[in-house]
């Protein structure tokens, strides 16, 4: 072996010894773990119902009746009237409300940036639950 090729394989090797230690080093100092965000997730049907408090009542009432002065402003619809949903079939689709909350429809606000994909679905089982109520009279 020739000693220009001796010097470069003695250079390569001084050079990658302390390689593994750096690379550690490195690593284990880069950045600190990532920490989620914990996420709150109602775990019964009292916290659904609060979720519904707080961010539909206003206009649809804690009964689900629209009975509130922002429920007629808006002309609110009684969930808990069977004709209710079955009149409008077309938009009572868990699927359909889920849209609705989420992007708004008429005078009601969007939530889908307000609320969690999950909130929503919740809330619209909530909702679903009002139509098997006995409507006011």
């Amino acid at each position: 072996m020739n000693p220009n090729a001796k010097r470069l394989v003695l250079t390569g090797l001084v050079l990658l010894l302390p390689a593994p230690f750096v690379v550690e080093l490195t690593v284990t100092r880069a950045a600190p773990p990532l920490r989620r965000k914990a996420i709150a997730r109602p775990r019964s049907g009292q916290q659904v119902g609060d979720l519904f408090r707080n961010n539909c009542a206003r206009c649809h009432g804690a009964d689900g009746r629209g009975d509130t002065p922002l429920g007629h402003t808006y002309k609110t619809p009684d969930f808990t009237d069977p004709e209710w949903w079955q009149k409008h079939s077309n938009i009572t689709t868990s699927a359909s409300l889920v849209s609705i909350v989420s992007h708004g429809k008429g005078g009601m606000p969007a939530f889908g940036k307000k609320l969690s994909h999950a909130e929503i679905r919740r809330l619209v089982g909530y909702v679903r639950r009002f139509k098997n109520q006995k409507p006011s009279n």
